[in-house]
Parts: C-alpha cells; structure tokens; sequence
C-alpha cells in the first residue's frame, strides 16, 4: 500500500470533501493535516509554498504538491491510476473520448453549478452556522441561476445513468459537495428531491461508501457549540454530544447536548428541559448544577448582575459585529469564497469601538466582571477565537494592551484548549 498522501484543511470546507471523496474512491490512503487558523498557518511562508493564495485545499504526496480541489483530483486519478476505481477518469479502452465525456462536465459544474450553488450553501447553511443573517436577496438570485442548471442536468439524467454515462466518474463526485449541503444542511433540497431524475441520482451517489465516509468525517463546530461546551468544561460535567448523521461523540452523563439544527445551532436536553440558546443554556447550566467552577455565575446577586451586564454587552454589542468578522475573515477562506472587504471594514469599526470600552474597563479589572473569569468572559471566548485566527482580526486584540492580556489569559484556561481540540476533530 502506498505511503499516506496529506491533503491540508479543514474537512468542512466543500473543496477539502471534493479532494477526500476522490481519495476515498481511488483507495489511496492519506491523512487530513489541519491547518490552524488562530496560528495564521494559511498564511504562513511554508503553507504558501503549497498554496500560494493562502487557501484550502492544497495536496502533497511523494512526488508533487497540488493545489484546487478539481486540480488535485485529475492528478490523483492520473498518478494512483492503478488503484481503487479505475474508471474515475474514464476506461482506458476509451481514449481521450471517454476522458473528454468526463472533463465537460467537471467544466460544467466549475462554471455552471459551482458558483450559485455554494452561494446558495454560504448563504443558507454557513451564514446562520456562525450567526450571520442570510441573505435573501443573494439567495434568490442564484436560486434563479440554478434552476436553469438544474433543468439542464434534469434532461441528461434522463437519459443517462450518470453525467458522463452509464458509470459513476469524477464527473458525478464534483458535484456532490455542494449538493450535499444543498440537499442535507439547508430547505432548498427539493431543487433536487423533486426533479425526478437528479433525486435517482442523488440517492445513487450519495449512499456510495465513499461519500458515507466523507460525510462522517465533516462536522461543523459552530459558535453556539463551543460556548456551550466550554461551560460544560467549566462545570466538569458529563455529558453527551450527538451530532444528527454526522457525527457522534458519546460523553459521560446520562444528560446531553443535541445538535440537531442543521445550521449549527445547539439544542439541549436535561430531563424535559429543552433550550436552544447558547447563552441560555449556559445560565441554566450555571443555575441547575453546582459542580465544578462555582463562581462562574456569581454567588450573589450582585456578582450576578455584574455579570449579566456584559453577556448583555456581549450579545449587542461584541456578538453582531464580531460574528460578521468571523464569517468573512477566518470562515470564508476555508470555503474559497470571496471576503467583502466592505463588510470587513464596517464591522471592524464597530468591533474597535466595543474594544476600546472594554480595554478601559480591563485596565481596573482582570476580567470583565471583577477578578474572577465568569460566564461573561466565557461567553466571549468563541467569536474572539476565530476573529484571532486571521492577522488582520488579531491586531484588533493584540493592538489593545488590557484586552490582549484578557484575551491570552481566558484562551489559555484547560476548559478552553479541549474545545479547541473539539473543534479541530469536529471540522
């Protein structure tokens, strides 16, 4: 068996899935290399030597490295051509023929389906994933352009098994990350359930094991998820993590978290309580069980109120701003998508104004509500993460000196770093 080949980036990115299903299929074994963001990895000058855009994926085996996902797949069949399946890239018997009935359609979706559709995917599925509002106006647009694609590939399924015939090829295996999210993560799965022929084709590539294998290795770790986890931690409690069809990861405690929204967003259970608000989850977790970090929620009233004072500030002030930094300036580089520099610049002046509030009320306290980390700092700690994991988003912390020392003092707590580690299997 060959040696492992490396593919760098996070499993959540489309383009990530593309290259694994592709390496799943030629059975060549490979290991998935994260690439830390909070470090700027992406960034860095070795990283670049491997993707000069600063991007994921990027490729690397014995003899080369590669980088754009449709890219490193040709090469993947080309130079594993004698494992797994053969025919990816069409039969050998069949020339350049067969290999050109296979190359126009991965053009097709590049060109044609690609764009609307991960427009689409950013929009529906990402952008409540990490708490920004979606945008209709942007939805319907490219919903237009889809269904102009879809009705294309609608008639070809009709008389083809699959895109390039009447075998599963890498025509059909491009297509799949984006549908997946299409079909699985948002409400627009009817484009395909309820066109005859895409839906049989659907079913048919999506219960391929290679697939199966990809979707179980995908697994978003949203804000929401992380706020709630780190209270938990904090709390040492046990518990349990579901995560519906992709993922699942059993803890101790008979109570349990289920993330079952496919945004991202974080349901919890504790007997028939249900809460399905990060923020609420956190209080009553505080409230109902005594273990662990006693003080997080204060143990009085007044201690209380301090702290509530700042969620409320977090929630207003810090969460909308900060949340839009996250998704343009550490999410979208992992999905290849565009930044609007526009709404970077915007929500980076509303987040220097929240800052500078809270430098000043870090230079007469250690944390935000006295000398003791509490859930007001916690509640902080997930959006500050992604925001740092770019070098532009990190000089809006490291630029203030009280805030950078708070920063680097709540990021450091154990309960924090087994997120992180959550995080990083997880995505």
């Amino acid at each position: 068996m060959a040696a492992p080949v490396t593919v760098y980036g996070p499993m959540i990115s489309p383009a990530v899935a593309r290259v694994a299903a592709c390496l799943l299929e030629k059975d060549v074994p490979f290991q998935v290399e994260p690439v830390d963001m909070s470090k700027g990895e992406h960034k860095s000058p070795s990283f670049l030597k491997l993707q000069p855009f600063g991007q994921v994926p990027a490729f690397k085996d014995s003899l080369t490295t590669v980088f754009e996902s449709r890219a490193i797949c040709r090469y993947i069949c080309d130079q594993y051509a004698d494992s797994g399946n053969k025919t990816l890239m069409g039969r050998k018997e069949d020339g350049a023929v067969g290999r050109a009935a296979i190359e126009k359609w991965i053009e097709a979706e590049g060109q044609s389906f690609n764009p609307p559709s991960l427009a689409m995917a950013f929009q529906l599925a990402f952008a409540p994933f990490m708490g920004r509002a979606t945008d209709m106006a942007v939805v319907e647009q490219n919903e237009a352009k889809l269904v102009k694609v879809l009705d294309v590939y609608e008639q070809w399924l009709g008389e083809n098994q699959y895109f390039a015939g009447d075998e599963f090829s890498l025509a059909d295996l491009v297509h799949m990350p984006n549908t997946d999210l299409l079909v699985c993560k948002t409400n627009k799965a009817g484009l395909f359930t309820e066109r005859k022929n895409l839906a049989r084709w659907w079913d048919e590539v999506s219960a391929r094991s290679s697939w199966k294998k990809v979707v179980e290795l995908q697994n978003p770790a949203s804000t929401d998820v992380a706020r709630v986890l780190t209270c938990l931690f904090e709390k040492d409690l046990e518990f349990e993590l579901v995560r519906i069809d992709t993922f699942k990861r059993e803890h101790k405690l008979p109570e349990f978290i289920k993330l079952r929204d496919p945004n991202g967003q974080v349901t919890f259970k504790h007997g028939d309580k249900i809460i399905v608000d990060s923020r609420a989850i956190c209080r009553y977790i505080c409230t109902q069980f005594p273990e662990g970090n006693k003080t997080l929620y204060g143990t009085g009233s007044l201690e209380r109120a301090s702290i509530e004072q700042w969620l409320q500030a977090e929630a207003q002030n810090f969460s909308p701003p900060s949340s839009a930094l996250v998704f343009h300036l550490a999410f979208a580089p992992h999905l290849n998508i565009p930044q609007d520099h526009a709404v970077i610049a915007e929500n980076e002046k509303k987040l220097q104004q929240v800052l500078n509030v809270y430098d000043e009320i870090l230079s007469k306290n250690e944390y935000l509500a006295g000398d003791e980390f509490t859930l007001a700092d916690l509640s902080h700690l997930p959006n500050s993460h992604y925001i740092v994991s770019s070098e532009r988003g990190r000089k809006l912390f490291t630029g203030r000196r009280n805030v950078a020392r708070w920063y680097h003092e709540i990021s450091s707590r154990e309960t924090w770093k087994q997120v992180v580690k959550c995080i990083r299997v997880m995505a």
